[in-house]
């Protein structure tokens, strides 16, 4: 159970979930593709997130490529670091058991196999989380200026990935307060420094939300749906919690909640420091409003040490976490596989994948279309097809424009593309609607084609392509 064992089962299940990849016929997540299109203009924010996303996939594609694979080649790499790291921790806090079997367990969370295969803002915030906390240990265990530098630069970074970094810091206080022996840190000239660097280090992103009136932290308020709900929503409080049961896996979750009896072991304060307050605030969310089952992902890095450091001790409880969420992985990949053999006809509510499917297909078809308009550029009124089309279409239409007659800022393209800017132009609009709307805007309208993309048999998305002439403006 050492080091180099630990590292060849990572590099072995990482070449698994790359085999998987490679041989995939899904399409990209929306979200993917719309990373990707940032990626090509790289600024310090965008309109939903702040920029480390684009570079990360900016860095890749540009050694690599735009294949489907090297897009998605940061998650799959990632993933093992940060598992590497979360070794480190539970080493330095316990010993190299620990360490082995918290990094397996990692490694193998359905919320990280799932992910694996997805690039997201929570693979490289969970890196950095990850990074920052075994900094944050060193430090206050050695004080050495190198550790804080350091804590610092990856606490920055994973401010530049996802903003609920900032919680770190409430971990880091709740923690010095509660254990003696590291409270004279909170008099420490170093851990404000390296609050501060960290801070200078997202500085960027926060004078371009200055430039572009704070759009990312209002998408951010308004995606928490806080101020819409007036009442408590104890069912979606529910539903979160039952969700962590497949973001942890059944075992380890329920271990997780288990082990709240031991809250007050010295032992453990310091990872129940930096899992509980994340989580408790994230299901506080769910509470007044909603939250999705990833966002409490950063809980994960130090609630795996947790159960891990309690499960060392229960061996046969851990090896059948640890397989029953290998059993949960192989599923996910091989869910069309499994369903085939077993002669099960899949529907759209039956297919985790549906959102994942079709838009190859969608490309093929308009391609030949597209080619009878030498020069023409596409409109678009919703976020997840333009995104989709501006990646699978060849040559890449990154000329195309959002039709936004509204003039609100509801996504990346509604922020960077304007109509008004493109008067008296022709546009070959896509679109699930009619073209009633986009009628009152252009001096004619035609119709060119309908598309259907059958996916089950009940369900195929449906699209209508129009040629608009002359623009005349909002």
């Amino acid at each position: 159970m050492n080091l180099k064992n630990f590292l060849f089962i990572i590099l072995i299940i990482t070449f698994y979930r790359a085999f998987i990849l490679l041989h995939s016929n899904l399409d990209l997540y929306v979200d993917e593709a719309y990373y990707w299109g940032w990626s090509k203009e790289l600024a310090f924010g965008y309109y939903s997130k702040p920029p480390m996303i684009a570079w990360v996939i900016a860095l890749f594609t540009h050694l690599c490529g735009d294949s489907q694979f090297c897009i998605k080649l940061p998650a799959l790499l990632l993933y093992p670091v940060t598992s590497i790291f979360v070794y480190l921790i539970a080493k330095e806090l316990f010993d190299k058991k620990v360490a082995f079997w918290s990094g397996i367990v990692f490694i193998t969370l359905p919320a990280v196999s799932m992910s694996s295969l997805i690039i997201s803002t929570d693979v490289v915030l969970l890196l950095f989380w990850s990074m920052t906390l075994y900094f944050f240990i060193k430090a206050i265990n050695t004080d050495k200026t190198l550790y804080w530098i350091l804590a610092a630069i990856s606490a920055g970074a994973g401010l530049l990935s996802k903003y609920t970094m900032i919680l770190f810091v409430l971990s880091v206080f709740l923690y010095l307060f509660l254990d003696p022996r590291y409270k004279k840190h909170l008099f420490n000239p170093k851990l404000y420094l390296t609050i501060i660097g960290a801070a200078l280090l997202y500085f960027p992103n926060l004078i371009w939300n200055m430039e572009h009136q704070y759009i990312t932290f209002v998408h951010t308020k308004n995606l928490s749906g806080i101020e819409k709900n007036s009442h408590f929503h104890f069912q979606k409080v529910f539903e979160f919690l039952a969700a962590q049961f497949l973001v942890f896996g059944p075992v380890f979750f329920a271990t997780f909640l288990y082990m709240l009896k031991f809250i007050t072991k010295k032992r453990y304060t310091l990872l129940f420091c930096f899992s509980l307050p994340f989580i408790f605030i994230i299901t506080l969310q769910a509470f007044l409003s909603k939250a999705l089952a990833n966002w409490a992902a950063p809980t994960y890095v130090a609630a795996t040490i947790l159960v891990t450091a309690y499960l060392i001790h229960h061996r046969r409880v851990l090896y059948t976490g640890i397989v029953i969420n290998l059993l949960l992985a192989f599923i996910l990949y091989h869910y069309h596989d499994i369903t085939k053999a077993l002669h099960i006809e899949l529907t759209s509510k039956t297919d985790p994948y549906k959102r994942v499917l079709g838009y190859k297909e969608l490309a093929k078809k308009l391609q030949p279309i597209i080619a009878k308009y030498p020069g023409i550029k596409l409109l678009f009124d919703d976020r997840t097809t333009m995104a989709e089309m501006i990646y699978y279409l060849k040559p890449h239409p990154f000329d195309a424009v959002m039709f936004n007659p509204q003039q609100t800022i509801g996504s990346q393209y509604h922020l960077t593309t304007d109509l008004n800017n493109h008067l008296s132009q022709n546009f070959l609009y896509i679109t699930k609607k009619d073209a009633t709307e986009a009628a009152k805007y252009f001096t004619k309208v035609t119709k060119i084609a309908t598309i259907t993309i059958p996916l089950y048999k009940d369900y195929s998305r449906h699209y209508n392509v129009y040629y608009l002439e002359n623009f005349k403006g909002y």
